[in-house]
């Protein structure tokens, strides 16, 4: 009887750690991780802007698609929502609002497994009037492979330009 209890206990254990590491966070290809906006009905999938190897220094260390900078057209009264993946769900992850009015950009921090999905607004309101969204970007921090099989920190920029904001700016 031992016996076969140690031998389950041997079973889950090794099932425990193979799952854990086959769910170890890790990103294959940081650069083509992507998120979601969807807006009046449809919706984009958005490529990062800028991957940054942490551990890399001088030219080289960052590469910048500009290409990957998703156009939506946010009215005023309008709004969005923004769904990231689960690799960056479940890490520490950042959403920057920037206005025509800088006094109202914002930053708002989500911890792991806080949020998936995020709403935008086309606007803020300034002493009673509305200035219109320009930019979101949502960054973070993952965990990649780079090009010799090592396992580094990459931070990942998404980037969403409001076309509406940007006309009236």
């Amino acid at each position: 009887m031992i016996g076969v209890i140690a031998a389950v206990a041997l079973i889950i254990t090794g099932l425990v750690l193979v799952l854990d590491r086959a769910n170890d966070g890790t990103v294959d290809d940081p650069a083509a991780l992507t998120m979601k906006v969807r807006v009046g009905g449809g919706e984009i999938e958005v490529r990062p802007y800028r991957v940054c190897d942490m551990f890399a220094r001088g030219e080289g260390a960052c590469t910048t698609d500009d290409g990957a900078t998703a156009d939506v057209s946010l009215g005023l009264e309008d709004t969005a929502e923004i769904e990231v993946a689960d690799e960056v769900s479940s890490v520490t992850w950042t959403l920057q609002r920037f206005y025509a009015d800088e006094s109202v950009n914002s930053a708002d921090k989500k911890e792991p497994g806080q949020a998936k999905t995020e709403t935008i607004a086309g606007s803020a309101s300034v002493n009673g009037e509305r200035t219109p969204l320009g930019v979101v970007e949502v960054s973070t921090t993952v965990i990649g492979v780079d090009d010799s099989g090592e396992e580094i920190p990459y931070g990942i920029t998404w980037s969403i330009v409001n076309d509406e904001g940007a006309a009236r700016n």
